[in-house]
């Protein structure tokens, strides 16, 4: 009896491109439906609010996809958001000059990253379990330092960093673009970035080749709360107040972008780019939603079902993945 082994190479390579390229089509599709909809959608005054909206949760999820990417997770920006407005609005109070007010405010912040990241990198601590105590934590902090007191108020200058524009773009728009510019340098332009996807994809390996598996992850735990720390600032200069309200929900948002974009959740896998395009999509999605006048409770279930999707399509290429590209042909058996 002959028998064969045929591998589906072809069909691997179709859930590698949707992983990689569906979702750019989506948001093109997206785009087109809004657009037909509704006159204002491609205005410029309109794609600014676009980016606007989507600034600061692009700054904070770039360094969140390469924690991601190496395996780990930061449950805990949303928080680190609420803690450094706060602290910065309390040295306000107290007339601490206003450089010195957010460079201690983000001393603060990445502190925290250095606790979370020695705990979970060199420590073993679960991620998960580490960055849900700081989401609980570090809310707690700010509620105990403001005692439920707003402060507001802090000048024309400190306004500049979220209000403010530069060639006629918000600045939180350039410092999103210089933090996509920046994260795209080291995820696909050195060898950090080959090293976080060499840690995600396996550690054990990793380090036998002089990988740093735990540097890699702490570092970039500080930078996440950094990033966190300096969403939190430029919301905080939105508003011009510190309120406990800022950074609700935002690890979802996040997560989302990360995930939509094609991240593996399980590391080893993914792209700036498909990042950009998560975060694009939802940002997107939520302006259109508004424009054509429909219940912004079909933003979620869309987004539930993209992440549906995502997570199937990822189940089934790492199943793909685990099949090698080769076919089989034993001899012919005994009769």
């Amino acid at each position: 009896m002959n028998w064969k082994l045929k591998v589906p190479t072809r069909g691997r390579g179709l859930f590698e491109w949707a992983q990689r390229n569906g979702l750019f089509f989506a948001l093109v599709l997206l785009c087109l439906v809004f657009a037909s909809a509704n006159d204002r959608f491609l205005t410029r005054s309109n794609l600014t609010v676009i980016l606007l909206q989507a600034a600061v949760i692009g700054i904070i999820a770039i360094p969140g996809a390469m924690l991601v990417l190496t395996g780990h997770v930061d449950l805990a920006v949303g928080s680190l958001m609420v803690m450094t407005s706060i602290i910065f609005g309390e040295f306000m109070a107290r007339n601490v000059p206003l450089g010195v007010a957010i460079i201690g405010s983000l001393v603060v912040a990445a502190l925290w990253g250095v606790v979370t990241g020695y705990s979970v990198a060199y420590i073993g601590m679960s991620p998960i379990i580490v960055t849900l105590g700081g989401l609980a934590g570090a809310r707690g902090v700010a509620q105990l330092v403001s005692e439920g007191q707003t402060e507001y108020g802090f000048g024309d200058t400190f306004a500049k960093l979220g209000n403010g524009r530069i060639l006629d773009t918000p600045v939180p728009v350039w410092i999103l673009a210089t933090a996509v510019a920046v994260g795209g340098i080291v995820w696909h332009g050195t060898r950090i970035g080959r090293h976080m996807t060499a840690v995600g994809s396996d550690s054990v390996s990793a380090e036998s080749l002089g990988v740093r598996v735990r540097r890699i992850p702490f570092v970039l735990y500080v930078v996440s709360a950094l990033a966190a720390g300096a969403g939190g600032l430029i919301i905080t200069s939105q508003l011009d107040g510190s309120s406990l309200s800022i950074g609700r929900n935002v690890e979802l948002e996040v997560l989302t972008a990360i995930l939509l974009g094609g991240v593996s959740f399980t590391g080893g896998r993914g792209s700036l780019h498909g990042v950009v395009f998560g975060l694009l999509f939802i940002g997107v999605l939520s302006n259109g939603l508004i424009l054509v006048h429909v219940s912004p409770f079909w933003k979620e279930i869309v987004i539930g079902a993209a992440l549906f999707v995502a997570a199937a399509i990822d189940v089934v290429y790492q199943r793909l993945e685990r099949i090698p590209i080769q076919d089989v042909e034993p001899e012919e058996a005994a009769a």
